[in-house]
């Protein structure tokens, strides 16, 4: 069992962010530790929605846990409000790998080769910035290119493009697997670098239709576990895409939520 702090958004509406993550890790047999970056009233997709930015009362809460002696083997970092924001994470992110604990960024940026319209530039930014202090970065491939100012036309078909993306972001020694890319031969996988062996992450997967929320939530969640459980980053990529496909499938009992 592994005690993992949760700094992300807490939605009012639908299970996933940290809600999503919390019950999975529970589910697995972890402590988690959560903190809001900010509350939002309803995921980013409907169009509209309220946000509070919480990042006063998240730093007066990880000074207080300090005191009080609680400690972490592991930071999971999700969506993040702005470049100030960032600057205090980054803080927060290199005092726990100072520590001993690891740290995984999964960017909140966009999907399907867009930013998500209530997504800002100043936040990109704040990705890219947090990004530079995380040990494993997990963005989807929208998000990858985003990042790495890799089209997302010519990453969408594997190849050089997409390894251009892998190699930007792991630049600096960290690892990055990229979800739901695309390899040459029209394989569905995810892929990306694992900077402790220095070898290329290459875990195909079979994609459900429809829509699905939570997918990538949920897969953080479970890639965290096993990592915690002290599995290779490729092993803990195969376990954590085949338990999302076996829910999306029904093989096991699903937490992802109804759209």
């Amino acid at each position: 069992m592994s005690t993992i702090l949760l700094l992300g958004d807490i939605t009012g509406r639908s299970r996933v962010a940290v809600r999503m993550m919390t019950a999975a890790l529970e589910a697995q047999g972890n402590e988690v530790l959560a903190l809001p970056t900010a509350l939002i009233s309803n995921t980013l997709n409907l169009g509209a929605h309220q946000a509070l930015d919480t990042t006063d009362y998240l730093l007066r809460s990880l000074e207080t846990w300090e005191r009080l002696g609680i400690a972490y083997d592991g930071v999971c970092i999700g969506y993040i409000t702005g470049t100030a924001q960032a600057g205090a994470l980054c803080a927060i992110a290199d005092g726990a790998r100072k520590r001993g604990a690891w740290v995984l960024v999964d960017p909140i940026l966009g999907d399907n080769g867009r930013m998500y319209r209530s997504v800002t530039e100043d936040q990109a930014e704040g990705m890219r910035l947090l990004c530079a202090h995380a040990d494993l970065v997990t963005p989807n491939l929208t998000e990858a290119c985003l990042l790495a100012g890799v089209p997302y036309e010519a990453a969408l078909c594997g190849g050089q493009a997409l390894w251009e993306a892998v190699d930007s972001l792991s630049a600096g020694g960290r690892s990055v697997l990229i979800t739901s890319a695309r390899t040459e031969d029209g394989r569905d996988a995810v892929v990306g670098f694992d900077a402790r062996r220095e070898t290329r992450v290459i875990v195909p997967f079979e994609r459900a239709g429809g829509q699905h929320g939570g997918t990538g939530d949920l897969f953080c969640a479970l890639l965290a576990d096993a990592l915690g459980r002290g599995q290779t980053l490729e092993r803990a990529a195969r376990e954590a895409s085949r338990r999302v496909g076996a829910q999306l499938r029904g093989e096991e009992a699903s937490l992802l939520p109804q759209l």
